[in-house]
């Protein structure tokens, strides 16, 4: 059973990349080089966390792993935040309403790691 289970993981991240490959041949030569001037810039990396949370938390339900859901939910709530906080600037309610998204699940996920790691009583 865990063998399907890692195989429907690496099965999934080969048709991401083979969806992403085949989209950056569809780009222009001007779209190319400004993908790779965006992908040299370090902030990139605070947008993508949510993405890669939840790739985390898809791996942690097929795999059972707790720990690995907590690091997805601290990852997508640390990436809401940042997010929430870049579309603030354009509009400023839709902004504030992602980044308290991204506080409540970092704290709640913080509180809930508390309680499964270290056997904290929370009430």
């Amino acid at each position: 059973m865990l063998i399907v289970q890692i195989g429907v993981i690496l099965w999934i991240a080969l048709l991401g990349c083979i969806y992403a490959r085949r989209e950056y041949k569809n780009l222009t030569k001007e779209g190319k080089e400004q993908l790779k001037k965006e992908l040299k810039n370090p902030i990139l990396v605070f947008h993508i966390l949510p993405n890669i949370g939840y790739i985390f938390f898809f791996i942690g339900l097929v795999l059972n792993i707790s720990t690995l859901k907590y690091i997805a939910f601290l990852l997508m709530g640390l990436g809401w935040i940042i997010d929430g906080a870049e579309i603030w600037e354009a509009d400023s309610k839709r902004g504030l309403i992602v980044v308290l998204l991204g506080s409540i699940t970092l704290l709640i996920t913080t509180f809930l790691a508390l309680k499964f790691l270290f056997e904290f009583p929370l009430f």
